[in-house]
């Protein structure tokens, strides 16, 4: 289960009362707001000073204006327009920026901003860049992009603020590729940036993982440019999010001042990139140094605790929710029900899932996942087919997990009704879906339709290959698997360590020791050298192969070793005849900790049983003996 994504340290263009976050792009006095929609206080921010501008058509200030006056010259030049009555006139002269900026700030509709718009269009000739600034926030608050973008285009006279505004609000609709033509755009007019810009392109950089540009904009903030806790908190973000965690790190340490939003970021990036310990390290720390976590931070660390498998401190999370020093919601029960179902406590996860009065996509598919992950296939299925009543939306991961419950209990029946499915709903593209597709196919040995979905994937990754192969391999189409493997790295496609440890079975069975060297030099030049599954495959090949010096090498360098490396060391000298050597090894083990299981203990016996060894202990002796007698 994927946590909460938290939010970027965002620029806020909202007008409305803010929570205590970054200062806005536009300066103005706060006012109330009710929006139909969307709230759009969400993303406020701070409010800071307020600028001062000269009115167009008077040299009185605004505060020397009664507001009722004007309020009521507005209301009626709104209801007639054309009317030329010396109200209206007077309405017109008195117009200035900051009044403006109240009736935008003041607009509970999209037809009221138009209105307001229509002012300016027909009392201001040449009206100021700021009302522009208001009008293209106050449209995007509406959601109103294309009326915002007009309103850009049409400027004369445009500043940072315009270019951070259109920017942004691209941005925020998931045009990430405009937004990006926008700022290079804005660098060829000579804008200078501020740091609204800098947090805004930092942004667009996370988003895009454009890594490069955004080093380049760290260069400018280092080299000069402006800096404050919002522009070094984006910073942060942008390193997390481009899986640069050591120079996010960097940049933490480097900060004079935290606040919630900064430790949550570094703690939701460790999260999701797999340093568990490092992200409720940083909790602890986070709590030590007096600060407050909020709901997203917690669903971070309950997501670490999932990974990692710590259930004790996942507990003690649990029980500060129930004595609600965080804020329960959605979010953090979906957490905990990812949590204990990663930690194996089934009962436990479905006991959060059964009192939770809301639930999303992500918590049915939490449950969903945990059941599937135990072997219990049929309860995966139950919850699924509950989830299709109750018409909640089924995401890719969802599909996944059930596909892995059928395979788990050998219900080919259900899984080919969820490609079926996969299949009309046109995503059988996905790589997730068609990577466990490949999977689902095999583990019924219909290796023609997994070959046939493989086919149809426009894109393959590391664990489509990896699917394929292994399922081949298991499949004891041993050639097939060696020929997908070279394919796979003809496309440029790494291996990883679960593709070599499948392949160097397949050259066992096939006894071909010139492709499992090649094959070893391959992946000794990759981090699955050290990995103790590819080890002991190796193992198992140079001894299936006859190769058994080349074995003990393997297995003298391997960094930790483990049963099936073991098994496979003393399987392999039995097999070759070396009795003695076979011996010695599993006397070590038992001296290194390991247990020896009654498979090691019956092949050896069997194939040396009248080997005398003056060395071995008085317990093994007795058992040699016995089995020599059989």
């Amino acid at each position: 289960m994927l946590s909460p994504t938290l939010l970027p340290p965002s620029i806020s263009f909202s007008l409305s009362q803010p929570p205590p976050l970054p200062p806005p792009l536009l300066a103005i006095q706060p006012f109330k707001l009710s929006t139909g929609k969307k709230n759009a206080s969400s993303k406020s921010h701070k409010q800071g000073s307020t600028r001062h501008f000269r009115c167009f058509s008077c040299e009185k200030s605004p505060s020397s204006l009664p507001s009722s006056h004007i309020s009521n010259d507005f209301s009626s030049f709104l209801e007639k327009p054309d009317a030329e009555s010396p109200g209206t006139q007077c309405f017109s002269q008195s117009l200035c920026p900051s009044s403006l900026a109240l009736w935008l700030q003041s607009s509970h509709s999209l037809e009221d901003v138009k209105r307001v718009h229509a002012v300016v269009l027909k009392c201001l000739r040449y009206p100021e860049t700021y009302v522009h600034n208001n009008l293209m926030c106050v449209y995007i608050r509406f959601e109103k992009l294309r009326e915002a973008r007009n309103v850009f285009d049409e400027m004369s006279l445009r500043n940072v603020v315009s270019w951070t505004a259109v920017i942004d609000g691209y941005l925020s609709f998931g045009y990430d590729d405009e937004a990006f033509s926008l700022f290079k755009e804005s660098v060829r007019e000579g804008v200078r940036a501020n740091e609204k810009m800098f947090v805004c392109v930092l942004n667009l950089c996370s988003v895009r993982k454009d890594f490069e540009l955004g080093r380049q904009i760290h260069a400018g903030v280092i080299k000069g440019g402006p800096s404050n806790m919002i522009v070094d908190s984006s910073i942060v973000k942008f390193y997390a999010q481009c899986g640069d965690l050591s120079s996010a790190f960097r940049k933490f340490d480097e900060m004079s001042n935290w606040d919630v939003v900064c430790w949550t970021t570094m703690i939701t990036a460790c999260s999701q990139q797999g340093k568990g310990k490092e992200a409720i390290s940083l909790f602890s720390r986070m709590l030590n140094e007096g600060f407050s976590p909020n709901e997203f931070t917690v669903c971070g660390v309950l997501k670490a605790c999932g990974e990692e498998k710590e259930l004790n401190f996942g507990g003690q999370l649990h029980c500060a929710i129930v004595k609600k020093m965080y804020k329960y919601d959605v979010f953090i029960g979906t957490s905990l029900v990812d949590m204990y179902a990663k930690c194996g406590e089934i009962i436990d996860s479905r006991n959060v899932f059964n009192r939770m009065r809301r639930r999303n996509t992500v918590t049915w598919t939490s449950i969903i996942a945990g059941y599937a992950r135990k072997g219990l296939g049929e309860e995966a299925i139950k919850l699924f087919r509950a989830m299709k009543k109750r018409n909640i939306f089924s995401n890719n991961l969802t599909v996944v997990n059930i596909l892995r419950a059928c395979g788990s209990i050998k219900n080919s029946l259900m899984g080919r009704e969820v490609h079926a499915q996969i299949v009309k709903n046109s995503i059988e593209t996905n790589l997730y879906l068609g990577s466990t597709l490949v999977w689902f196919y095999c583990r019924f040995s219909e290796y023609s339709n997994a070959i046939k979905v493989l086919q149809q994937m426009p894109l393959r990754d590391v664990f489509s290959w990896t699917a394929i192969i292994s399922g081949c391999a298991h499949l004891g189409h041993d050639s097939e698997a060696l020929e997908f493997l070279r394919e796979m790295i003809e496309e440029g496609v790494e291996p990883n360590s679960f593709t070599y440890s499948s392949a160097l079975k397949a050259c066992a069975k096939l006894e071909a020791v010139l492709q499992g060297k090649l094959i070893h030099s391959s992946a000794n030049k990759t981090p699955s050298m050290s990995n103790v599954f590819v080890g002991s495959a190796l193992i198992y090949m140079y001894a299936k192969c006859g190769y058994v010096a080349e074995a003990f090498r393997v297995f003298n360098s391997m960094p930790e070793r483990n049963l099936v490396s073991w098994k496979s060391m003393i399987v392999g000298y039995t097999r070759n005849g070396l009795c003695r050597e076979a011996l010695k090894l599993m006397y070590r083990m038992q001296a290194e900790g390991f247990e020896v299981d009654d498979y090691i203990l019956t092949t050896v016996l069997t194939a040396c049983g009248d080997v005398e060894f003056d060395n071995i202990d008085h317990s093994y002796a007795c058992r040699f003996k016995a089995g020599s007698s059989v």
